[in-house]
């Protein structure tokens, strides 16, 4: 991925401030212009966000649901359903060391036919550089238009929320423990203690932004801004990605 990065062409990254989210805000596509909604046969599935003209970044579990054939991308659009443009994909790749039952680097790429026509609302974001530390308390943007509550319906329009990453340990300790959880693949953010903001289903392949870049993918969780269970995202400055 990172190497992707280093030799595609020289595209104008923007550095934002930046699973309906739950506990998220309506947000305009142009605070997160790298925001892509994955669809299969027009019907929203994942996140992603935009990297390069021709490459997008989602989550490895999201890309192997589907041919390639049968995906597009919307594109510019705070909406879910329309505006904006529509893009369809020519191939999807998945990480050659992802493990589907453990979620272990889940990330994949998917390549367009056309090259986007960048605009105040459509631009590709940063990635985070390999090896960089991810402190704990951290503050994020996590965005999307996945389901509003646990089990209820999904947003119509582009949410997002701030929530911090959580030291491993206690990542570790939560209710997650159940689950095992690679620290060199994975991070954790939320809350360790309460409810908090939290990405939910729908959401997953989306960005989680700290500093202007992308450090992390929307990857798993146990149900949506439940205490104890924080989201779980790919880290992204893993050497192997």
């Amino acid at each position: 991925l990172h190497k992707l990065i280093a030799q595609s062409t020289k595209a104008n990254t923007r550095r934002g401030s930046t699973r309906r989210i739950v506990s998220g805000v309506n947000t305009s596509i142009a605070a997160v212009p790298w925001q892509v909604s994955l669809r299969e046969k027009t019907y929203p599935i994942c996140g992603g966000s935009v990297i390069t003209s021709v490459w997008l970044l989602s989550a490895a579990h999201c890309l192997l649901r589907s041919k390639a054939n049968e995906l597009s991308v919307r594109l510019g659009s705070s909406w879910k359903t329309h505006g904006g443009e529509m893009y369809d994909v020519k191939e999807t790749y998945v990480h050659p060391k992802y493990v589907r039952n453990s979620k272990v680097n889940d990330v994949g790429l998917i390549e367009l036919y056309s090259p986007l026509r960048f605009s105040a609302r459509v631009l590709p974001i940063g990635i985070v550089a390999k090896e960089t530390r991810l402190p704990a308390n951290q503050a994020a943007i996590v965005s999307g238009w996945g389901k509003l509550r646990e089990g209820g319906p999904s947003a119509t329009f582009l949410q997002s929320s701030t929530i911090k990453t959580i030291a491993m340990k206690l990542c570790r300790h939560s209710g997650l423990d159940r689950n095992p959880i690679d620290p060199t693949s994975m991070f954790c953010a939320g809350s360790f203690s309460q409810p908090s903001p939290d990405a939910c289903q729908g959401d997953s392949g989306g960005p989680i932004v700290s500093e202007g870049v992308i450090i992390g993918v929307v990857s798993w969780g146990l149900g949506c801004a439940r205490g104890n269970f924080p989201g779980v995202y790919t880290r992204l400055s893993n050497p192997v990605i």
